[in-house]
């Protein structure tokens, strides 16, 4: 899990690869579509998933990055 349990990023591959901190307000304050765009595109040195996860899915992690507002 590159984003850890808490979503900060701080795990060895987190910090390695400079992942975002899921809970920081410039995730958060993205919309749901900007973030499920993210998912299933990929942005950066973000893959894309869309190949992988069907829609159902990346609407669910959508709803667990929504867990980390702070």
């Amino acid at each position: 899990m590159r984003h850890g349990a808490d979503g900060s990023g701080q795990t060895p591959t987190g910090k390695a690869l400079k992942v975002r901190d899921l809970r920081s307000a410039d995730v958060q304050k993205q919309s749901d579509k900007e973030l499920a765009a993210t998912i299933a595109d990929g942005k950066g040195k973000m893959p894309a998933y869309q190949s992988k996860l069907g829609a159902a899915d990346i609407d669910a992690l959508v709803s667990y990055i929504r867990k980390f507002r702070k």
